[in-house]
């Protein structure tokens, strides 16, 4: 969203050289999210920033990615004062340990932990290989693991009602 909201909220062109062209399925994915981000404005919804998520951004030395993370969590601060703590995925939580998501990284896991912790109905991801799993993760978890192309395709059938 940092590097690609030109894009994503005032529909500028990609350059050829971005680094999102290296990835298959990375222009689509752009894409979905860019609609996903137009729906986003009539039908809000929040993306939570943890703890874990927040490392992972001071971890890339990025100064601006580091600014964007602080507004990102900003926001979510001013929610969570708002709105209270969120009730977490009970049944997630007590599930994310167990041996059937053993294919889970180190990381991966803290990341989706945190998502139940906040009851997040939805994981985010730019990635390609753990959305492949979101299927299984729904089923065990309760959480749907996917990337924006997955996300659209969901809700794509009521998109009209928020247009």
């Amino acid at each position: 969203m940092l590097n690609y909201g030109g894009f994503l909220y005032d529909g500028e062109e990609l350059a050829e050289n971005t680094p999102i062209h290296s990835d298959s399925l990375g222009i689509e994915k752009l894409e979905a999210l860019r609609l996903i981000m137009q729906i986003g404005y009539r039908a809000p919804f929040e993306f939570a920033l943890s703890a874990n998520s927040f490392n992972e951004v001071r971890q890339a030395k990025n100064a601006s990615y580091l600014r964007w993370a602080y507004d990102v969590l900003d926001h979510w601060n001013v929610c969570l004062e708002e709105n209270g703590l969120p009730q977490e995925n009970t049944r997630g939580l007590a599930a994310i340990e167990s041996d059937s998501i053993g294919y889970l990284g180190s990381g991966d896991r803290m990341l989706i932990k945190d998502a139940l912790g906040f009851g997040c109905d939805t994981f985010l991801t730019m990635e390609n290989k753990l959305p492949r799993n979101g299927p299984h993760l729904h089923k065990v978890l309760g959480l749907r693991v996917e990337s924006p192309i997955g996300v659209w395709k969901r809700i794509q059938p009521w998109t009209a009602l928020f247009h």
